[in-house]
């Protein structure tokens, strides 16, 4: 009696799991498509959370070790920026991050001499224009200055040019309009009486403070090869101007011979008779003047 009861509840319990089984089970293939939805929808937001995560790491790494290398140092009075990266000790940094910062403010200080430079003879730099092939570049060239040209025609000149030099960078015409700003600078330098000072060239106050004595001996450094380019500019443009004038003056000399020998030779076409008659008038003529 007791097994009897025993077997109905076990056949109660299976009927009962059985129902819970199927019950799930269809459920599952009523709304399969939703549950894979949620699925991918749940895969997604794991990888972007993972994402973000990788992401977010890589950036706080690279930002402590940008701070490690350039750490921000204390603005002087009258600096026209505050807080240029130096660094914290010069003893911290490596030899090769010392020789690399120095290299850089060589460069820097070269550009930053010979762009006061060209922005003193041109009293204002207009404002770059970003695009610009290289045939519009070209017709910006194919003007050549003269040594004839007034300061104000030259500054004009140089202001066309400066507006496309960064559009030139990718053009293989960017070398050229360098050497003519160059050019334009040094022939105003020669037309005026201004004096440049060369304190509008040395402001960068990230090399000219740095606490590593390298990099600031680097940065005076590349000041004065920037002068001594362009004091040697000034000397070429004196010596093209020198030979314009003397081409100039051979020219006239060779045009003024040529224009004889044309004259001369239109007279010995002339008859014989009526050359006669022309000297005999000539002569009638002077004497009569007397």
């Amino acid at each position: 009696m007791q097994n009897t009861e025993n077997n109905d509840v076990s056949g109660i319990v299976l009927l009962v799991a059985g129902a819970v089984v199927l019950s799930v089970v269809s459920f599952v293939l009523v709304n399969l498509g939703t549950i894979l939805l949620l699925l991918l929808a749940a895969a997604a937001l794991w990888l972007l959370g993972v994402l973000l995560r990788a992401l977010a790491r890589s950036l706080v790494e690279r930002a402590q070790a940008w701070l490690r290398a350039t750490p921000r140092s204390p603005a002087r009075p009258g600096a026209r920026t505050a807080c240029r990266a130096t660094a914290r000790h010069p003893g911290r940094s490596s030899g090769r991050s010392v020789t690399r910062t120095a290299e850089q403010a060589r460069r820097c200080a070269v550009e930053d001499m010979r762009t006061a430079w060209i922005q003193w003879q041109l009293r204002t730099l207009p404002p770059q224009q970003r695009h610009g092939d290289a045939s519009f570049i070209a017709a910006r060239l194919a003007e050549v200055p003269h040594a004839d040209w007034d300061a104000t025609r030259l500054r004009r000149h140089g202001q066309s040019l400066w507006c496309v030099r960064d559009a030139s960078a990718r053009t293989p015409l960017h070398g050229e309009v360098e050497a003519r700003l160059d050019r334009v600078a040094a022939m105003i330098s020669e037309l005026t009486d201004e004096e440049f000072d060369t304190h509008r060239g040395q402001t960068d106050e990230q090399f000219l403070y740095h606490p590593d004595r390298e990099v600031r001996a680097a940065y005076l450094a590349g000041g004065s090869q920037a002068v001594e380019t362009i004091m040697g500019t000034i000397t070429a443009v004196r010596a093209q101007i020198r030979e314009d004038a003397l081409a100039r003056a051979a020219a006239d000399a060779l045009a003024r011979e040529r224009n004889a020998a044309l004259r001369a030779l239109r007279e010995t076409r002339r008859p014989a008779g009526l050359r006669d008659a022309h000297a005999a008038w000539e002569a009638q003529a002077e004497q009569i003047g007397r």
